[in-house]
């Protein structure tokens, strides 16, 4: 995938986009390219995809190729490991998520004995829940999909709510798909259990802002559109974080913003 087209790319996730524009600016680092209006065009369009602008700044002091190499092979063991840790949450057997996160995705089939039955929200405009619907059930899994708006009705006392991370902010709140936030307070008058997984290359080391996108389908017709493609889920509302460096229940918060601290200190210095 070219880095044009990452940065055009609304469907897929950060796990998927990472990879690929790892792989893109590893290519192009071989031939000598300039493609630095390239980068400030993936820069305009994806600067609420956290990860995607934590690795940029990681690779802008690249000099050597084998730098690139041991940052994929980085990604994907934090990758793996985040999968691993999924399994403190498996206590219940149905499992509720909105939008199509990898880590997510991995997490399911990683416990798949576990489970057996998935809901998943559509997720507008894009629909890649339902497209993530679709692949599960093709896979074999007992599947449901309900409209965003049907989130209420998606969960109940013996279901755990499993989603992804598109960043975490320093006070621990969640940045995911918009929607996550609505899901979050129908699970807490539910009694489900909510959970979101990510890496430490999800976390954020400042403020977080949102933009308001446009939305061609409604496009001239009198009235103003707010599309947002992401919320904010305050740490009240989440049971628990799934880390590659570990799992946080609340009563260890503490210690994940510690943990936080310390990393964005090794990373990103």
């Amino acid at each position: 995938m070219d880095i044009l087209e990452i940065a055009d790319d609304n469907v897929h996730g950060s796990e998927t986009l990472t990879i690929e524009l790892l792989n893109a600016c590893y290519e192009s680092f071989l031939k000598n390219e300039n493609i630095s209006d390239k980068i400030e065009y993936l820069k305009m369009k994806k600067y609420e995809m956290v990860q995607l602008m934590n690795i940029l700044d990681i690779i802008k002091k690249f000099r050597h190729d084998y730098e690139f190499k041991k940052l994929i092979d980085e990604l994907n063991k934090s990758f793996s490991l985040s999968v691993k840790n999924s399994f403190h949450i498996f206590d219940r057997r149905k499992i509720v998520t909105i939008s199509w996160s990898k880590l997510v995705e991995e997490a399911i089939k990683e416990n798949r004995d576990k489970i057996d039955e998935i809901n998943i929200l559509e997720s507008r405009p894009m629909n890649e829940g339902a497209k993530f619907a679709e692949k599960l059930s093709n896979e074999g899994f007992k599947v449901k999909m309900y409209f965003d708006a049907a989130v209420y009705h998606a969960l109940d006392e013996e279901s755990i709510v499993l989603v992804g991370m598109d960043a975490i902010l320093p006070n621990l709140e969640l940045v995911n798909k918009v929607g996550t936030y609505s899901l979050a307070i129908a699970s807490r008058e539910k009694n489900s259990k909510f959970f979101a997984i990510g890496t430490k290359f999800k976390i954020s080391r400042g403020y977080y802002e949102f933009i308001n996108h446009p939305f061609n389908d409604y496009k001239n017709k009198g009235f103003s559109l707010i599309n947002y493609y992401f919320d904010i889920t305050h740490p009240d509302f989440i049971d628990g974080y799934i880390f590659d460096f570990g799992f946080f229940q609340r009563s260890s918060y503490r210690d994940l913003k510690i943990a936080i601290d310390a990393i964005k200190a090794n990373i990103f210095q």
